[in-house]
């Protein structure tokens, strides 16, 4: 039994190393990366027959940071200045304070990582890597693990912080600390085989039928009442910009509660609204406009009727 219990893992070892030969892999950190969350899943990458660059502002090296204080130096293989995501399969953001603290304020690393979401590539985060994941506005929406000073960001971000070794949301997966390193290795070597093609064809058998929808709840501060009804009227021309989406309602709840439900033909869709210019709006009036976090809802739609 043990025997056969061996073969099977060698085989699946075989397969997951096939899974990912000559799949191409960015690593973008700067100088303060946590030195364990870079290491440990590029060698599991490279096991597994990946090819991975280290990415970074830096030109020559960069150096990691080993829990209290600065850790090894790492060759930088393509300079940010030179790199072209699509050049790349997949993308990797180690955590570290600050390093994810100092890449969301470069607006070439930003550009970089922005590009994989937009493309649909596979991309894996650990710790405080979701910095970068919210600044690029792929955190709106999502179910994200994360180090628990960050559940606050992601909160205002539109995401949900979960306190899980790992989570898999779409073509994301994220953990929340080093301890998790193992299953996130696991979960991130898996993603990774994926191409986005299969990524748009699971999402549309997931939506077959009459689609999926988002739900947005928002508490207005008072006094601001009017202009979130404001936001939300001047909201329609620019969905009306979106073919995508094919139906969206901004709602009165209550006295100062808001809504929006919209519906998509599949999860592509929802994807491109939620990076599009109604989501920018609401993060960047929410802090002004509204008493809590936005809550997103996503929602599969079982049956419809419309004109």
């Amino acid at each position: 039994m043990a025997q056969q219990q061996k073969q099977g893992q060698q085989k699946q070892d075989r397969q997951q190393k096939e899974s990912l030969q000559g799949k191409k892999v960015a690593i973008l950190v700067t100088d303060g990366f946590e030195q364990v969350e870079l290491t440990e899943p590029r060698k599991a990458l490279d096991a597994a027959g990946a090819q991975t660059s280290i990415v970074s502002p830096k030109k020559d090296k960069v150096r990691g940071w080993n829990f209290t204080d600065w850790g090894e130096e790492l060759k930088v293989d393509v300079p940010l200045a030179q790199a072209n995501a699509d050049q790349f399969d997949a993308l990797l953001l180690p955590g570290g304070v600050i390093n994810p603290d100092t890449l969301r304020m470069d607006g070439k690393a930003v550009e970089f990582a922005s590009a994989f979401f937009e493309a649909g590539k596979p991309v894996a985060s650990i710790c405080h890597g979701p910095w970068m994941v919210i600044e690029t506005g792929a955190a709106l929406g999502r179910r994200i693990a994360a180090w628990p000073s960050l559940k606050t960001d992601l909160a205002n971000a539109g995401a949900e912080w979960v306190d899980e070794e790992v989570c898999v949301d779409g073509n994301l997966v994220t953990s929340r600390k080093p301890q998790d390193i193992p299953a996130f290795n696991r979960e991130m070597q898996k993603l990774f085989a994926r191409s986005p093609e299969e990524f748009k064809q699971e999402a549309g058998e997931e939506a077959e039928d009459a689609g999926v929808a988002l739900f947005v709840r928002l508490e207005a501060k008072p006094g601001r009442e009017q202009d979130v009804a404001n936001l939300l009227r001047g909201g329609l021309p620019m969905v009306e910009a979106e073919p995508e989406t094919t139906s969206w309602y901004g709602m009165r709840l209550g006295d100062s509660t808001f809504g929006i439900f919209d519906t998509f033909a599949d999860d592509n869709g929802r994807q491109a609204h939620l990076a599009g210019r109604v989501a920018q709006e609401l993060q960047q009036r929410g802090p002004d406009l509204f008493s809590r976090p936005p809550v997103i809802e996503r929602i599969d739609v079982l049956a419809c009727k419309l004109p």
